[in-house]
């Protein structure tokens, strides 16, 4: 592919304003051509300095991606044509893998590509409903509208992802300070005791024994301690990384009492929400269906959506499926039977959207609750288990001397 030269011109309109600008093209004479094909008459045109870049090549973050989607959205509705839109936003990037990203989109849409393919191909990274809504807004001529919403729905996602971090960063750091805590009492204290107990150890009660011992064995293996945590934390690493594990980890979380309601209502509130966002764009209702459940992960709910297009191939309603294979509640039922019944089924699911997103932030609330208070209990009970074995051991060295 030729590579894209940027162009900085000044032009004249149809309503006789003056107009500036950026655009790519292959050569000035080409550069020329689309502006007048766009009813410009070019005054100044010239190439342009390239754009600051932070001299990283990465690809676009999160927040980014978000951005760009609301920043397509709003030229396309201000009437910019698509190319143009996505050639300034390309120019405007500061991240280098995602600028050669969108010029790679750019160029296969000028050869016919149609957009949703393009982004798909030539712009990894994004949800996969995005390529999916790009082609359905495309077709039905509300791209504008469909990105826009893509893009709330990407900033939703990213916002619920930075709240679950932030509700779990305290009782991550208090389960971490109690750790090095318990880890100093274990190599400094607990064998200096050892030392004043001496090795006579025959009074010393069975818990107070084993105490100093692990204490003692710490610190006089130090580096095969340190080796032993290195091995946890890889294989942390690990089984958060891999997929089987991943999806083993998750099913057993699903069933937790606390944990599980987070995960439960995590999944409905997704689910509903893309359901909601297809539904509400113009796809039919089993292609919803089934770009919704893709998003939810491999869990009870999962298997329960997998029956879903089968059953309304057969002429299942959705309310009738989804009560005999999932355990949505019986008011969110009879708010689909509604929605099916008055022909707004896509309000009807971002109506439960919204209820499960509340209900998703009070149990994360709840959680986080919870697991403070259950952290500074077991450093407690271990930090008290530690000192209660070494004032057993003094007592019974004092003892035997009495």
């Amino acid at each position: 592919m030729t590579d894209l030269i940027p162009f900085q011109y000044e032009a004249i309109g149809r309503d006789g304003l003056l107009s500036k600008g950026l655009l790519s093209a292959t050569d000035e004479a080409a550069a020329m051509r689309r502006l007048a094909g766009d009813g410009l008459t070019v005054v100044k045109i010239g190439r342009s300095a390239p754009p600051k870049s932070d001299g990283k090549d990465r690809a676009l973050k999160p927040g980014e991606r978000v951005l760009v989607l609301r920043q397509m959205a709003l030229m396309l509705e201000a009437g910019v044509s698509l190319l143009e839109t996505l050639d300034t936003v390309a120019q405007g990037m500061q991240a280098l893998r995602g600028k050669q990203q969108f010029l790679a989109a750019i160029g296969a849409l000028r050869r016919g590509d149609a957009l949703g393919t393009a982004l798909e191909e030539h712009v990894p990274g994004f949800p996969f409903y995005v390529y999916a809504m790009a082609r359905v807004g495309e077709a039905s001529g509300r791209i504008a509208e469909v990105l826009k919403e893509a893009a709330e729905q990407m900033a939703y996602e990213d916002r619920l992802r930075r709240e679950f971090t932030n509700a779990m960063t305290y009782p991550a750091f208090l389960a971490f300070a109690g750790v090095s805590a318990v880890g100093f009492i274990f190599t400094q204290v607990v064998p200096r005791f050892g030392t004043m107990i001496g090795e006579d150890r025959t009074n010393v009660p069975a818990m107070s024994r084993w105490v100093l011992s692990a204490g003692e064995f710490a610190n006089a293996n130090l580096p095969l301690v340190g080796m032993v945590i290195g091995a946890l934390v890889v294989l942390g690493i690990v089984i958060a990384t891999n997929p089987s594990i991943k999806a083993r980890a998750y099913t057993v979380a699903h069933g937790l009492p606390v944990i599980g309601s987070v995960i439960q209502a995590r999944e409905i509130a997704s689910w509903a929400r893309l359901t909601a966002f297809a539904l509400n764009n113009g796809v039919p209702i089993l292609s919803a269906a089934a770009l919704a459940r893709a998003a939810v992960p491999i869990g009870p709910f999962r298997q329960g959506l997998d029956l879903l297009e089968s059953d309304l191939r057969a002429g299942l309603t959705i309310d009738a499926s989804l009560g005999a294979h999932t355990q949505l509640e019986a008011m969110d039922l009879s708010m689909l039977r509604a929605g099916q019944k008055s022909g707004a089924i896509g309000s009807m699911f971002g109506f439960m959207a919204d209820n499960y997103e509340t209900r998703l932030r009070d149990r994360m609330k709840r959680m986080t609750a919870l697991l403070e208070p259950l952290a500074i209990a077991v450093i407690s009970l271990v930090v008290g288990f530690v000192a209660l074995s070494l004032v057993l051991a003094l007592s019974s060295v004092y003892e035997g001397v009495v």
